[in-house]
């Protein structure tokens, strides 16, 4: 075979040294060499040439059009590149695409530029089977960035509480993105991309809440994940202004650490100030919302001495925060809710008082304890119950026992279900046919079921004596039940509009909470006070435990100033509603007075302290007779026109609905801002006011989202991965998160890098230099 390829090789004559190569359309020069031409030649554009030069000569070819390949181009400009002899090279921009050839000013041949060309004119001529969406006018079904792939997998995967494994199910992959299949991440890029869109979006939200104006607060709550990590949750309250200038109260998680350590409350409260000293809040944190555990109470202390102090270089007054130490207005409020204990005995009350030597007490009494549960033995003054009521104490629970037991007859057995079904339907009855379940970890579950029975009522009569389907006798309702469920609706029917109201995500009001439970209070009043005879002995006993346990938590609303200053500043409300409440006017006094002082001390205008140059005149002429006394009357209308912006606020009426309800606060201020009403000052104080949440209901909303994040499937999850995670969903959900921001933060990871490592290089080398 080797002597064949020789042979073959002694064939094929040579090539005469003298001739020159075949031309070759990819090293077309750019201009032939005859004499006499008057062409540029390409000796013109050497590396001694100057940038200007370069542009000139290659501009000129460009016109000249000796070679086909500079049709396909635009006119040449300058690149940002550099040839070898760190000169800048000249860029043909292509007719057909947005690319840029760039090509040595000094190199005559042309097979990059044809080379090109030729690429993107298959591209044209070659029509595709498939066709984009976008091309033929769909929306919503343009490119994907390659760049923002990883990040949108994983605010896919945060946000939907998915784990890392869904994006590889065949199932899934039949319906993505190409673009996305193609650069799908792995478990560990998602994991990884998680934590850094975590702090990227983190270090925006700090700089955003810099920029925030007006009062902010804080909620906090604890909570165990179901794979068995502690967690602490932080909720920040604001209002925002959206686009339309409409004044929102707006709240969203802010963080979740992992508690480490026993639930203390000076623990609670060294993890809370981290939290708070991570977004730069130390001084801007005016309240803190929690729920009633003893060792919150312990918590809301060390926190004002680690940085609620600090508020008062701004605002003297810890009016945010929701406990309380002041003895004084303790033994105020005690005496305003004894109007609601005409019939219940006060001893108990009275007993609180006599601690106020220690300070300890003080705190204790601001809080309801485990201890603080009352029953109908803690009351006195309680009716006697006669065997011929319509129901007692004893049978009450009986009949409850009954409920529950035909809940759990239609839950277990799907053909006695659908006979009560039936029976419903030709009784007539509303919707649903059913009988809801009594949960004892479910607010209002009871007020469901009992609603349902009272709905259902002739059908369950009927349906009870079924003896295929029906329940057993000794389980059987009579008139006695009905009757007690009828009452009983009545009874908790405000709680469960209440419970409803305050469970809406950022819309318990501090302003709303008084007259919850003055409503609340107000309806077992009249339960008991029975003026119709309607009502046996069991039932308004049970309603004196309600309304003694109502008082402690009405204790608790009016030892805070907050309370009575939203009241006060509230535009239905004022210090009117004091007064129709029958308020002692002691208490209102004080109600004015802390707001006016809370003005005065944080939104009051400083006057201008500038000396104004007076101009030297002579002595005034004295007045005689009765222009004497024009002076001093001036002065004292003078006085009568200006007064306190807290008199004129009273002094102005009350603002209410079309039904003679009381309307939205804290929208009403809003419309107050845009129409540009600031009331003498009083807006920002009735706006950070308005705004403070009177519960913790949000830190238990994100909770929900947590225990859906860490699924069966999912019970390894470290517990920086489920804190990390569970903020990062919440960010998304709030937009905070913008496209490209995790490719972003990569790169400047990058480069800070690079930076740190040069910057390391060359202190090593100046270290050397110097030995």
């Amino acid at each position: 075979m080797s002597q064949n390829r020789k042979r073959r090789r002694q064939l094929s004559p040579p090539q005469p040294s003298s001739e020159a190569p075949a031309s070759d359309s990819h090293n077309e020069p750019d201009e032939p060499e005859e004499e006499g031409s008057t062409a540029p030649s390409a000796t013109s554009a050497g590396p001694d040439a100057t940038d200007e030069a370069r542009l000139e000569h290659a501009i000129r070819l460009y016109k000249n059009q000796i070679s086909t390949a500079y049709a396909s181009y635009e006119l040449p400009e300058l690149s940002n590149q550099l040839d070898k002899f760190r000169q800048h090279m000249i860029a043909w921009p292509c007719k057909m695409c947005p690319k840029k050839i760039n090509r040595p000013a000094y190199n005559s041949s042309c097979s990059n530029l044809l080379t090109h060309a030729g690429r993107c004119l298959r591209k044209q001529q070659v029509s595709p089977s498939d066709k984009k969406l976008a091309s033929v006018g769909v929306s919503g079904t343009g490119d994907i960035d390659p760049r923002e792939v990883l990040q949108q997998c994983a605010v896919w995967c945060a946000e939907g509480a998915k784990p890392f494994l869904a994006l590889g199910e065949p199932s899934l992959k039949r319906i993505l993105h190409p673009t996305i299949i193609k650069n799908l991440p792995s478990r560990k890029q998602l994991s990884k991309a998680i934590h850094m869109l975590y702090l990227c979006v983190q270090e925006k939200f700090c700089e955003e809440l810099k920029k925030h104006q007006g009062a902010m607060y804080l909620g906090v709550d604890a909570w165990q994940t179901p794979n068995g990590y502690d967690l602490i949750g932080a909720v920040i309250y604001r209002l925002i202004v959206d686009k339309a200038g409409n004044v929102q109260l707006h709240s969203m998680p802010l963080d979740f650490v992992k508690l480490k350590e026993r639930h203390t409350g000076e623990y609670l409260a060294r993890v809370v100030q981290f939290i708070v000293e991570k977004f730069g809040l130390e001084n801007r944190i005016c309240g803190i919302v929690s729920d009633n555990a003893a060792n919150n109470g312990t918590m809301i202390e060390e926190l004002k001495s680690l940085f609620f102090n600090h508020l008062g270089e701004k605002k003297s007054t810890d009016w945010g925060d929701h406990e309380s130490d002041d003895s004084d207005n303790e033994e105020e409020a005690q005496d305003l809710i004894e109007r609601f204990d005409d019939d219940v005995n006060d001893a108990e009350d009275s007993e609180s008082d006599d601690g106020d030597d220690t300070p300890d007490n003080d705190v204790k009494d601001a809080e309801l304890g485990p201890d603080d549960e009352l029953s109908l033995e803690d009351i006195e003054d309680l009716e006697d119950e006669d065997d011929g009521d319509v129901y007692t104490s004893a049978s009450c629970r009986q009949s409850l026992a009954k409920f529950c037991a035909i809940a759990t007859k239609l839950r277990k057995s799907p053909n006695s279900k659908a006979k009560f079904i039936k029976i419903c339907k030709d009784n007539e009855c509303e919707k649903p046919h059913n009988i809801k379940r009594d949960v004892p970890t479910r607010w209002n579950s009871t007020y469901q079921q009992l609603k349902s029975i009272f709905r259902c009522e002739n059908a369950i009569f009927t349906w009870q004596r079924d003896k295929q389907f029906g329940t057993p006798r000794k389980v059987h309702l009579n008139q006695g039940d009905f009757d007690l469920a009828q009452d009983l609706v009545q009874v908790l029917k405000p709680f469960f509009e209440f419970t409803l109201q305050l469970s809406i995500q950022s819309s318990a009001r501090v302003a709303e909470v008084v007259i919850m439970i003055d409503q609340i209070t107000g309806n077992l009043s009249t339960l008991i006070a029975n003026e119709d005879g309607r009502y046996p002995p069991a039932l308004r006993n049970a309603c004196r435990a309600g309304i003694r346990l109502t008082n402690k938590y009405y204790l608790l609303t009016d030892c805070l100033p907050i309370y009575r200053i939203a009241m006060v500043l509230h535009p239905s409300f004022k210090d009117e509603y004091f007064k129709l409440a029958q308020w002692p006017q002691s208490w209102i006094d004080e109600a004015i007075n802390l707001t006016r002082d809370m003005f005065n001390t944080n939104y009051k205008a400083k006057q201008p302290t500038s000396s104004q140059t007076s101009v030297k005149q002579g002595p005034a002429k004295p007045q005689t007779g009765v222009l004497a006394g024009l002076g001093a009357a001036a002065a004292a209308r003078l006085a009568e026109v200006i007064s306190d912006p807290v008199d004129i606020w009273l002094a102005g009426g009350l603002v209410l609905d079309s039904d003679s309800s009381p309307v939205n606060g804290l929208k009403w201020w809003g419309k107050q801002k845009r129409s540009g009403n600031n009331h003498h000052g009083l807006l920002q104080m009735a706006l950070d006011v308005l705004g403070c949440p009177a519960t913790s209901v949000d830190v238990e909303r994100s909770f929900n989202f947590g225990r859906d994040y860490v699924s069966a499937r999912r019970h390894n999850l470290d517990a920086k991965s489920v804190s990390r995670g569970m903020a990062l969903s919440f960010y998304s959900k709030n937009g905070k998160i913008k496209p490209l921001d995790l490719h972003e933060y990569m790169e400047k990871r990058k480069d800070d890098m690079k930076s740190k490592a040069k910057q390391k290089a060359a202190v090593v080398q100046g270290v050397l230099t110097v030995e």
